[in-house]
């Protein structure tokens, strides 16, 4: 048994033990569904980064770095961190007062209406379930690499551990192994990076090194980015557009917005909301940078995916290549723990809606789902259709297109009734479907503004409109909207709001300081390298 092997096997017997702690304090269907409400800003922080992150940001994004696009995932990632910031001020801590258990839920209550809670639980599973495939896919990928078992056998034991944790956790144990997992990956990645820049030649000269050699692909140090043969404006309009549907997932998402119904105090939303965009900004950019420096190291690496598996056995010491890629496994298992946790509960509480006796028929039937949802998953990722970026970042604009306009409106509109947002959510849906259907299978020829995400989105607007167009709000929506506006007493402490500008200061000096880095690193010597000197327009 090798070294790697026993790394997988201890970390699936400490989220075993995690689960059973966690499972034993689960006491009533608040606590498995929202964590009794009481989770506190790290953990929030920790829950939110850890799901948005994954095995699709190590393997996934991590191999679009390497194939020259490093400069494209840094323009996502900065529109993605803006969402939460908005997030959480325009719609997270509103979402918190309703006081409700799923997303769906809230949508019901907002705006009285079962078919909207029914729809918005149909997006919600058809959307997670795919990320949940997307994190098994990696998750099953990594283990087969590490323990040379055999792929369907790696993703039987992946399926197996992330199922029984969280049938008996729920919620709870998510945001714990999440936090938890956050913190080793965040840490085993840092220890690693400086293994990976000092074989490349040193991080101060990176940049000369990927300008001077032949295997760096074309438009890597480019604003744009490998074209791959397209054109540079239509590169950057993907970035612009994929950064804008992350905003809003992150802002308004079942598996991101969601975790703050968990969260302590609407403070607790504002300052793991400024947590999650520092990590965003910073950790990712690190990340990727130890993916485009394998470039001069090893160029031609068969599956992307596996950048940094690569290196974890080629580059580092064999203890700290361990760390990383359980580090890397802890992330999958955290993500796909929330994701079928996600699902299950819209699927039992929302779709189905079944009338129960008590919390406790309800927390066993929950439970049931919990196991179908994941026997399903896994007979999808044993057919692997699809890549991981891919299938992951499909399932983001489907939520993005079909509730960003009903989300936002629902706290800030008074014009906005049941009518026109279940048209709304049900022309989001449709409209990025079709027209992502046309683009791909009949290539009509729909990018920049034209995206499908852009199109799903303005068909979602419009048809808020004119679904409200001529009918009046019910007493039911106009109490429960003027609810949503009422800040809580305990929510009014003058410290508490000191200790958010403090978060938020904090948020201006990380943009400083991240500004000048690439300036200093990125801008000068690219510039430099082209014959100009940038320092001249800067005196």
């Amino acid at each position: 048994m090798s070294i790697y092997t026993i790394g997988v096997l201890v970390c699936i017997f400490i989220y075993m033990l995690i689960g059973t702690y966690a499972g034993r304090k689960v006491k009533n269907v608040e606590d498995y569904y929202v964590c009794g409400r009481n989770a506190p800003t790290f953990m929030i922080a920790g829950t939110m980064f850890a799901s948005m992150l994954s095995t699709n940001g190590f393997m996934g994004d991590t191999a679009y770095c390497f194939g020259g696009n490093i400069t494209t995932m840094v323009l996502i990632n900065t529109l993605c961190a803006c969402g939460y910031v908005l997030g959480p001020l325009f719609f997270g801590r509103y979402l918190r007062r309703a006081e409700v258990n799923t997303m769906p839920s809230y949508f019901w209550q907002r705006f009285n209406s079962k078919r909207i809670r029914r729809f918005a639980g149909i997006t919600t599973v058809i959307s997670l379930s795919a990320y949940l495939l997307s994190v098994i896919q990696g998750t099953g990928m990594l283990m087969e690499t590490l323990t040379g078992y055999h792929r369907i056998s790696c993703l039987l034991i992946s399926w197996f551990c992330i199922t029984l944790f969280t049938f008996y956790s729920g919620s709870r144990g998510v945001v714990i192994t999440d936090t938890l997992m956050c913190i080793f990956f965040l840490g085993a990645t840092i220890i690693a990076g400086p293994f990976v820049f000092d074989a490349a030649g040193g991080l101060d000269n990176l940049l000369t090194t990927l300008a001077t050699s032949p295997d760096t692909p074309s438009g890597l140090l480019d604003y744009h980015g490998n074209t791959g043969g397209g054109s540079k404006m239509d590169l950057v309009m993907y970035a612009v557009t994929m950064g804008v549907v992350w905003m809003l997932a992150v802002g308004v998402s079942p598996w991101q917005a969601g975790r703050n119904m968990m969260a302590r105090n609407e403070h607790v939303i504002f300052r793991s909301g400024a947590i999650s965009a520092f990590l965003t900004v910073f950790f990712l950019l690190y990340l990727y940078l130890i993916a485009v420096s394998i470039i001069p190291l090893q160029p031609n690496i068969d599956q992307p995916e596996k950048v940094l598996i690569w290196a974890a056995f080629e580059v580092m010491p064999q203890m700290i290549g361990v760390v990383l890629l359980t580090g890397i496994m802890t992330a999958g298992l955290s993500s796909a723990s929330t994701f079928l946790s996600v699902v299950s509960f819209s699927m039992s509480s929302d779709v189905l809606d079944v009338d129960f006796k008590n919390e406790a028929a309800q927390l066993k039937f929950t439970r049931f789902v919990v196991l179908v949802v994941g026997l399903i998953a896994l007979g999808l990722a044993c057919m692997s259709f699809s890549t991981i970026r891919i299938t992951t970042w499909f399932a983001s604009t489907i939520i993005a297109s079909s509730w960003g306009v009903v989300a936002i409106s629902s706290v800030w509109s008074d014009k906005l009734t049941e009518r026109g947002a279940y048209y709304s959510m049900v022309g989001g849906f449709f409209g990025y479907l079709i027209s992502k259907c046309l683009k791909e299978l009949v290539d009509v020829p729909l990018n920049n503004f034209f995206d499908p995400f852009f199109i799903g989105l303005a068909v979602s607007a419009v048809m808020a409109v004119l679904g409200s167009k001529g009918q009046s709000r019910t007493e039911e929506e106009i109490s429960f909207h003027a609810k949503l506006h009422q800040i809580p007493a305990s929510e009014t402490l003058a410290s508490d709001y000191k200790r958010d500008r403090t978060f938020g200061w904090g948020l201006v000096a990380a943009g400083v300081v991240v500004s000048v880095f690439l300036i200093y690193y990125w801008a000068v010597p690219y510039n430099s390298l082209k014959g100009t000197d940038l320092l001249s327009y800067l005196k």
